[in-house]
């Protein structure tokens, strides 16, 4: 990087906001069991932020764990 002349730029850390509430609780139905033998049997999903350089993007994904 510095043959090139570049430095690298990283946004500070996000500060979390303390819950003012209680969540409820949320069942885990996999129990961290993902071999799945059929499809269609447990889907998980993510959604996540990217930053492009002028505006955050979302980015959402779903998955058939038996495709995976």
């Amino acid at each position: 990087m510095k043959a090139l002349n570049i430095i690298s730029c990283q946004q500070p850390g996000h500060r979390y906001k303390k819950a003012s509430k209680e969540h409820i609780e949320i069942p885990n139905y996999l129990d961290r069991q993902f071999a799945v033998t059929e499809p269609n049997q447990a889907w998980c999903g993510d959604v996540t932020y990217i930053w492009t350089g002028k505006r955050w993007a979302y980015l959402a994904v779903v998955l058939d764990l038996f495709s995976r």
